[in-house]
């Protein structure tokens, strides 16, 4: 039997050979990505394979202590590959749509980028790269 861990390190290399066979499933990626600009691309990837929709993932410390929130029971983690140490291990996050509010809970500001602001970035881009 499959540990856990094992089974998610198949999970992240199916996930970046899937990502890759078309340019739907690119741009899906990218569109989940792109919310989660924070986390390193293997952790992005195993985001998008098991909540492709996940909005803003911290873990279970962060949405209690720092925001004030509280993850809902029955929420589902999603599992991210720690490969820091000497052998693998899962840490899990929780997308904000896990998480409910209390009452002095902070407010959870995502990032957007507004129409007005598309060509002055455009411009800014063209004369960088």
């Amino acid at each position: 039997m499959m540990t856990k861990t094992a089974y998610y390190m198949q999970m992240a290399q199916e996930a970046a050979a899937q990502i890759t066979g078309s340019k739907e499933q690119w741009t899906a990626f990218l569109t989940t990505s792109a919310r989660l600009y924070k986390y390193p691309f293997a952790e992005q990837l195993m985001i998008y394979k098991q909540r492709p929709e996940a909005t803003a993932c911290a873990e279970y410390d962060l949405w209690n202590d720092r925001m004030n929130r509280y993850v809902k029971r029955g929420s589902k983690g999603i599992a991210l590959l720690d490969m820091r140490g000497e052998q693998p291990k899962l840490r899990y996050v929780f997308d904000v749509a896990d998480t409910g509010e209390r009452k002095n809970s902070r407010p959870v500001q995502l990032w957007k980028m507004n129409a007005e602001h598309e060509q002055p970035i455009i411009r800014a881009l063209d004369v960088a790269f």
